[in-house]
């Protein structure tokens, strides 16, 4: 069994899809009662309309209110549910692909095609669903030729597995747990058991209806509280319980008053990645309660920095320069926090610095001819993490103007973009350097590319790549 995360990405304007199925994918039995019409049948049209453009010195939407979608055309084989069993024929939409959840569909091929129903009664489908060839769809068809057959109950399916065990099997099986004690309750059933060596137990013979699934294992604890499952007559559910070693970093955050600080965000950051390509990011991160004190429970094995804005810049609300502990600014003199293998208690207390203040910038930005440059998108970077652009942001007006409020304490390359039909263009970045006030700015869009994603070339990230810590 494996997890499987699809994640697309569409370039500019960025628009995605991401979709999280269960170990192995759903199978047939839980799939058909997911989906308003399942079919089999051969593609005789698609009608395709084009990616939309974007004229010069526009700026796209950063998030779109539909997608194009394009339609196809399908003889039916066979109506397996959800439908009249006498259609011949049915329009499906999908998306275009290249990001947004889109199935490749081809003319001339059988598939098996899992719909929803839209809201204005048409039908739709993508790459998140089981839609696939019919040649790969032996197992679903089985499912629905018994249907008939079938006893009219239903079976739970639990798998109990280590949410941070990825490292042990290098992200190559699922790291399931045996022996875990795993209980199910409702429709007035109440039972309990063992997991096997594949970390799985079958709860069968069940009623319709909803579910509520528990599991225990000593030295662990759940991850995460797990949704009702509901069953249909002649069906099943997959339910994958996560649980954790029994692990928790904790501490008391203190102003520089001494007082306790209140609703700060307190990060783990690893100080190597934990995959290729991976990003500096928190592994963890929890805000401080009404005491200033602070508990991180998600810390797979490894070693941490811990503090406060160390995978951002920091903000209006949380006003804080990047702090390590045991309380420095400088990464060097930063403590290391060793999660083990084992369920344990760590306690690390800090002390905070001043916070920085609220500043404001200003600035305008020009098209090469001089014209005023509307609907720009304005990016601040903090060169301590380039490739973070998104936390501060705006966009100029009719006059080429823009307003950001930014921190006093903190250095800033600001940075204006726009996408055309002829590419991103960019103005040169401009330094802004700590103080009370900025000088007016003046940008001119002149340079070719999107100047804000040469952050990913930073040479800080590349050595935290290669295990050399943050700088």
């Amino acid at each position: 069994m494996r997890m499987l995360l699809i994640l697309c990405l569409l370039t500019a304007p960025v628009w995605g899809c991401s979709c999280m199925v269960s170990p192995g994918g759903n199978p047939p039995c839980q799939s058909a009662w997911q989906f308003g019409a399942v079919f089999t049948g051969m593609v005789t049209e698609i009608s395709d309309p084009g990616f939309p453009t974007v004229s010069p010195g526009q700026r796209p939407p950063d998030s779109p209110v539909s997608f194009p979608q394009k339609k196809v055309r399908i003889r039916i084989s066979e109506m397996l549910t959800g439908l009249d069993s006498d259609l011949k024929e049915i329009v499906i939409e999908t998306g275009l692909g290249g990001g947004d959840c889109g199935y490749d569909f081809r003319r001339g091929l059988d598939y098996i095609v899992y719909a929803s129903k839209k809201p204005d009664g048409g039908w739709t489908t993508g790459i998140c669903t089981p839609t696939r060839l019919v040649e790969n769809a032996a197992e679903d068809l089985k499912y629905f030729h018994q249907l008939a057959q079938a006893a009219p109950t239903a079976e739970v399916r639990v798998t109990t597995w280590d949410v941070h065990g990825w490292q042990r099997t290098g992200g190559r099986s699922l790291p399931v747990l045996a022996g875990a004690r795993v209980t199910i309750d409702g429709q007035g059933v109440h039972q309990s058991s063992t997991t096997d060596a594949a970390g799985r137990h079958v709860f069968s013979g069940l009623q319709p209806g909803e579910y509520t699934i528990n599991g225990s294992l000593e030295g662990y604890v759940s991850a995460g509280n797990l949704r009702p499952v509901k069953v249909h007559s002649k069906a099943c559910a997959e339910a994958t319980l996560g649980l954790q070693l029994d692990r928790m970093v904790s501490g008391l955050v203190l102003g520089k008053d001494g007082q306790p600080a209140v609703g700060v965000m307190v990060e783990a950051v690893p100080t190597k990645p934990r995959y290729d390509n991976d990003l500096p990011s928190a592994a963890d991160s929890v805000t401080t309660d009404g005491s200033g004190r602070f508990e991180l429970r998600r810390l797979a094995t490894g070693d941490y920095y811990l503090g406060v804005s160390l995978s951002r810049t920091p903000t209006l609300e949380s006003p804080y320069t990047r702090w390590f502990y045991p309380g420095t600014e400088d990464p060097a003199g930063a403590g290391i926090v060793h999660v083990s293998e084992k369920p344990e208690a760590l306690r690390f207390d800090l002390t905070l610095p001043e916070p920085q203040h609220d500043r404001v910038i200003t600035g305008t930005v020009f098209w090469p001819d001089g014209r005023f440059a509307e609907g720009i998108r304005i990016s601040l970077e903090d060169p301590r993490w380039p490739w973070l652009t998104g936390n501060v942001s705006t966009a100029t007006d009719k006059q080429g103007r823009f307003t950001v409020h930014v921190l006093d304490g903190t250095r800033y390359r600001i940075h204006a973009s726009s996408f055309s039909n002829g590419g991103p263009i960019s103005a040169e970045p401009l330094p802004v350097e700590p103080g009370a006030k900025a000088p007016e700015l003046k940008l001119v869009l002149i340079r070719k590319g999107y100047s804000p994603s040469e952050g990913f070339k930073n040479k800080t990230l590349e050595d935290w790549r290669k295990g050399l810590g943050l700088r």
